[in-house]
């Protein structure tokens, strides 16, 4: 029922010297232009090119020999991130949330830029619709691509988003960015009407959460931006967050005659197609199995107490207790009633 997913600037020598010497200088401005084509914008054979590309970075780095997705990476990437690390970050970050089916290509954008001297953010569609518009990263000179994948899991949706780069007359890969896209079928727009209805009801726990977990669904690496991100930004900032989750992890709640607890993190995890409250929390060491189930029973019972209307936006909730000092955790899952 839970999975664990996981889961640069420096300041031109010349601005750093207007800072220190307290003046003003006129730093030079290089004008350039860029330009985006979206999906079926791109001709055919551009788009079969660079959508074949990416599709074979992802199934070689999700098969059985991730070199051979490794051997696809420019050389600027591979010179960033040794071929030991990209594995390691295969097994520990990325396999261990399949298997993934269907595959498939949701988005290619092919966005280029000329004169400038640096990489440019470009914005690819229309700006007056959020759900309609991304923003990519581009260096200067010929065309560049990013192209979105998504796959299905047992409960989830996830995205590889892969920058690709002409080199050699091939397409090559200089980044890829691997996320949760999707739970239990709902996108980050369906998540945000929900919150949006929470709030209206002044649910703000269900608000921030379901808000919260919104935004965690659009995010797409720090070279690709989706319109709507800024929009749930705003959203999320607006909403007074729960007391127990001020500060920083471990949260810790005071519940009066309960005692307190130690909370790790709340989200939402989606199981078999619906939406759970998740707690994490530290427990003390048990012997017996009824010593923590009589903790996570505790937590809930004051959840329950204090925002019972919880269960009005999810399926239940589900309380998992680590042991403080050890590795081993308990769960406990409480469904609604209704």
């Amino acid at each position: 029922m839970t999975r664990s997913v996981k889961d640069r600037l420096l300041l031109p020598l010349l601005f750093l010297a207007c800072i220190l010497l307290l003046q003003a200088c006129q730093l030079p401005i290089q004008p350039f232009t860029s330009s985006c084509k979206a999906d079926e914008q791109i001709s055919a054979v551009d788009e079969t090119k660079i959508g074949q590309a990416a599709l074979t970075f992802v199934q070689d780095a999700l098969g059985e020999n991730p070199s051979a997705a490794y051997s696809a990476f420019t050389a600027e990437a591979k010179d960033k991130v040794p071929l030991p690390q990209f594995v390691s970050a295969l097994q520990s970050a990325i396999k261990p949330t399949g298997p993934y089916k269907d595959l498939r290509i949701v988005g290619t954008y092919l966005a280029q830029v000329t004169g400038g001297g640096r990489e440019q953010r470009v914005v690819c569609g229309n700006l007056s619709r959020p759900e309609s518009w991304v923003a990519v990263n581009v260096k200067p000179g010929p065309a560049e691509a990013h192209v979105v994948i998504e796959a299905h899991t047992t409960n989830n949706s996830e995205v590889f988003v892969v920058w690709l780069l002409p080199e050699q007359g091939n397409w090559r890969v200089q980044y890829v960015h691997f996320a949760l896209s999707g739970v239990v079928g709902k996108s980050p727009a369906d998540l945000r009407k929900i919150a949006e209805a929470e709030q209206q009801k002044q649910h703000n726990l269900n608000a921030f959460l379901l808000f919260a977990t919104a935004l965690q669904l659009t995010d797409r690496g720090p070279y690709f931006q989706l319109g709507i991100r800024p929009d749930i930004e705003k959203d999320l900032s607006e909403i007074k967050k729960p007391e127990f989750l001020v500060g920083q992890p471990p949260f810790i709640w005071n519940v009066g005659t309960a005692g307190s607890f130690k909370l790790l993190n709340v989200g939402l995890i989606g199981v078999g197609g619906k939406i759970y409250l998740q707690v994490d929390h530290r427990a003390a060491p048990w012997t017996d199995d009824k010593d923590v189930v009589k903790s996570n029973r505790s937590l809930i019972a004051a959840l329950d107490s204090r925002y019972p209307e919880y269960r009005e936006a999810f399926a239940g909730i589900v309380v998992r207790a680590h042991e403080d000092g050890t590795n081993r955790t308990y769960g406990t899952v409480d469904e609604n009633k209704n």
